[in-house]
């Protein structure tokens, strides 16, 4: 860069540049631009650098070069090139436009705005620099220039409805009163059938203390036209900055009930409700009741039943009383996602298998994208006995969930795959689908504790076993039946006394919670403290396996002989 700028000032000295030298810096600003095409940017920065060896104003390539530097962060090189590249072309209107969005990326205001003064003399027909100077006042806080702007454009378009709103609403901000007033007046003589502008003329008395004529302004309103929306809006702010409690309660159901309100406008004046009363923390028995008397309402759409909902779920409402919304959000759209999931949501929570099946099955069988109600499908059918549907609708959701490259519920309907094949006896196929959920998640604690110890009661491939036992213990090192699984799987390699030792540790952090589920742990237990010789532990630990309603035929016969046997 050091190399250009000097080159810059070097040829900065000659008068002029000859044809033959123009007709070459052309051909190498051609080749820059075919450069910055290609992606090659550094080969496009010394083409342009010989653009100005050999024209040291060609504007064009300053340019160029000032949009590299700027990709490299080199800001002040950057701003000094696209300076020169404007003055040495002080017609392109593009170059100073560049120039004013450089200047406002980086905060200066004061330069964008002289710039774009110089070109709203230069480019008088341009709407956009008027506009884009107005912005730039705006952002300075330069009311009074603001003004003069809009003036301006009033002057090009002609006095519009636009323009006089902002006008107006630059004078509120400047609390100049009487030219605020003044503009409004003007919005309602211009647009007598337009009750907005009468409206505003009320809240600028009302917002000036003068309640009894914003009040009169807002009753002639009325008579025009009852159901006004924004005059209802205004007169709601009156009664509750004037403390007419009883009116502004009675104008709010009013309001939400009213049947000629569009749907659309009704869900915006129930959504400033919402936000009122959450971030007032007022109490929700009004709310809810107008959200009933809604609801009985014809429904174009699940919005105003999603807002509803979602209010509710907000206020951590019990589910018996969102689930009725839920359930008319579904039968406005059989297919709403929302309602569907937080209905499953509650059947989960519930432990309601048939709620869960009620719900997914729908969904599954019209082939919605959502993986989730595959899995939970698959489980509900897993846990109710129907294994061979479980299998069927987790192979459905591999598809979906892979798909949307969703890994965290790939892994875990593989994981339940490999349960299901388990349960039906079919190892081979549990081995392949454990597998590839370790590929999506290797880590997975619970598929490597489930196959670990699955090779373990074959006495199959017991390092691999080892292996996986370590890493899930690894993840959950307090984990009683992962230490389990561990102790048997050194117990199936004969290493007792280790076994002992995970066994014991397991048995500790279980402690008094051992339930029904906990059987085999104790039986596993016996089975270790046998083999080093503690018999009466063993049958101490057998006994507590039966007790817990362990039936097996083998651990019987151990109780019976007190000895170990093998299954």
């Amino acid at each position: 860069m050091k190399r250009l700028l000097f080159l810059i000032f070097v040829l900065a000295g000659f008068c002029c540049v000859t044809n033959a030298q123009q007709s070459k810096a052309d051909r190498f600003y051609l080749e820059g631009m075919r450069q910055i095409d290609a992606g090659n940017p550094t080969a496009a920065f010394q083409m342009f650098c010989h653009c100005l060896e050999l024209d040291p104003r060609m504007a064009s390539a300053k340019f160029q070069l000032s949009l590299l530097q700027q990709y490299l962060r080199n800001d002040s090189v950057a701003a000094g090139l696209l300076v020169e590249a404007v003055e040495d072309a002080p017609d392109n209107y593009w170059y100073k436009q560049a120039l004013v969005d450089y200047y406002a990326r980086h905060n200066d205001t004061d330069k964008a705005v002289e710039v774009l003064e110089k070109m709203s003399e230069q480019f008088p027909t341009d709407e956009n620099v008027l506009l884009m100077l107005e912005e730039m006042y705006k952002q300075k806080q330069d009311y009074a220039n603001v003004v003069k702007i809009l003036d301006r454009l009033e002057v090009k378009e002609g006095k519009t409805e636009a323009l006089s709103m902002e006008k107006y609403r630059i004078f509120v901000q400047m609390n100049d009163k009487d030219r605020a007033f003044k503009e409004i007046q003007s919005l309602v003589d211009e647009y007598p059938n337009d009750l907005r502008y009468e409206v505003l003329m009320g809240d600028l008395y009302f917002s000036n203390d003068d309640n009894e004529k914003a009040f009169s302004i807002y009753q002639d309103v009325q008579a025009k036209d009852s159901s006004n929306v924004n005059l209802m809006v205004s007169l709601l702010n009156y009664y509750s900055k004037t403390n007419q409690d009883s009116l502004y309660q009675k104008l709010i159901e009013d309001i939400s009930t009213n049947p000629r309100l569009d749907n659309e406008t009704r869900l915006r004046f129930l959504n400033s409700l919402v936000m009122q009363n959450l971030s007032e923390k007022k109490d929700s028995t009004q709310l809810l009741g107008i959200f009933d008397r809604v609801m009985k309402m014809p429904q174009e759409n699940t919005q105003i039943a999603e807002l509803y909902a979602r209010y509710m779920i907000t206020m951590d409402m019990p589910a018996e009383k969102v689930r009725p919304v839920l359930v008319q959000m579904q039968g406005i759209d059989p297919e709403c996602d929302l309602a569907r999931n937080q209905l499953l949501q509650y059947a989960i929570q519930e432990n309601d298998t048939l709620g869960i099946i009620r719900l997914c099955k729908p969904a599954v069988d019209y082939s919605s994208d959502n993986p989730v109600y595959y899995y939970y499908l698959g489980i509900a059918y897993f846990q109710a006995d129907s294994t061979q549907q479980a299998i069927d609708t987790f192979r459905k959701g591999i598809s979906k969930a892979s798909a949307q490259n969703d890994v965290q519920i790939t892994a875990n309907i593989y994981a339940l795959l490999g349960d299901c094949y388990h349960k039906l006896g079919n190892t081979r196929l549990a081995y392949e689908v454990y597998d590839s959920c370790l590929l999506y998640r290797p880590d997975e604690a619970l598929v490597l504790n489930n196959y670990a110890y699955y090779l373990s009661l074959e006495g199959k491939r017991l390092d691999k076993a080892e292996e996986m036992s370590l890493r899930s213990l690894a993840k959950e090192p307090d984990n009683y039946t992962y230490m389990d699984t561990y102790a048997w799987i050194l117990f199936q390699q004969k290493k007792y006394p280790e076994a002992k030792e995970y066994i014991d540790s397991a048995l500790i952090i279980m402690g008094d919670d051992a339930d029904a589920g906990d059987f085999t742990i104790y039986e596993h237990a016996g089975d270790i403290y046998a083999k080093l010789g503690f018999m009466d532990r063993a049958v101490e630990m057998w006994q507590i396996s039966s007790d817990l309603g362990n039936k097996s035929a083998v651990l019987v016969k151990k109780l019976k002989k007190q000895k170990y046997y093998a299954y």
